[in-house]
């Protein structure tokens, strides 16, 4: 299968200051370097928060994340000083009526259901209003432009900025305009970026892929689902073809068995965050080999 995103030789002139940062960081260790892209999945992308927090207690390095959508969210709010178990608290808080606060419905002539706003200010108060040169150890996430189809490495500015770009669901959230930019979720081109990590020369890559494989239930079979339904489910079945060419390029691929959660179902962290504890912890004696070789 072709590689849909963009090719890691061309990157690496799009992900100059990631590199320059990543290579800062790595000044005087004497030891290979670890990167961790965390891919879209909606609320799936919950089970990173797991999977960070078993590498963090394993005493496994992180050195750089990338991350796409709901990856980027947690991996931005990871990269601005936030540690997994403060993210869980957040997350596993999260209930239907908190998922319902934060719909910000407009009329739908300005390409989506949701303004989005409301995310933007929990994404500002949660990054602390930090700029990637203010973070803990480099970061990049993806965003695509609608109109262009170009994928767009995002890594200067406001992170909480670029987090919204990344998570942008076409029809879902409205795109976020920058510059002459008109940005919408990374997922659509490149939904589990290994390729950043590679482009800046990580030493191990590994890669978290949420994406799912549907499982409708009995209930759901034959019936047409709502709008948002439609939408991210359409997301979804794109983004399990697009990711399996980028996930091989990682040195090791973590999938938590995510694939029965229903991509709006937030208030399913806690389950969502134990899934991705029980892949990692698989995939520890894998990551202690490549780190050792």
């Amino acid at each position: 299968m072709d590689l849909i995103a963009t090719p890691v030789e061309a990157l690496k002139d799009k992900l100059t200051k990631t590199e320059k940062r990543f290579r800062k960081r790595m000044e005087g260790l004497n030891r290979k370097s670890v990167g961790i892209a965390l891919g879209s999945g909606a609320a799936r992308g919950m089970a990173h928060v797991g999977v960070l927090d078993v590498l963090f207690r394993e005493g496994i390095p992180i050195d750089a994340v990338a991350g796409c959508s709901m990856g980027a969210v947690v991996g931005g709010c990871y990269a601005s000083g936030m540690d997994p178990e403060a993210i869980e608290e957040i997350a596993v808080d999260i209930n239907r009526l908190d998922v319902a606060r934060h719909v910000d419905l407009v009329v739908p002539t300005r390409g989506g259901l949701m303004a989005g706003s409301r995310l933007d200010e929990l994404l500002k108060e949660l990054t602390g209003d930090r700029t990637f040169d203010n973070l803990r150890f480099p970061f990049a996430c993806v965003a695509a432009d609608i109109l262009t189809g170009d994928e767009v490495p995002m890594e200067d500015g406001f992170v909480h900025e670029a987090m919204k770009a990344s998570s942008s669901i076409p029809g879902i959230f409205q795109p976020v305009v920058s510059g002459k930019r008109v940005l919408v979720d990374g997922g659509i081109l490149n939904p589990v970026p290994a390729n950043y990590l590679l482009a800046i020369g990580v030493d191990v890559c590994i890669a978290v892929d949420v994406m799912p494989v549907l499982r409708p239930s009995e209930e759901q079979m034959g019936r047409i689902p709502s709008i948002s339904a439609t939408l991210i489910n359409s997301f979804d079945i794109m983004g399990r073809l697009v990711a399996a060419p980028l996930t091989s390029l990682a040195d090791l691929v973590i999938r938590p068995d995510v694939g029965e959660v229903f991509g709006a179902e937030f208030w399913r962290a806690p389950e969502l965050i134990e899934k991705g504890r029980e892949a990692a912890r698989g995939t520890i004696p894998a990551i202690r080999k490549a780190l050792e070789g």
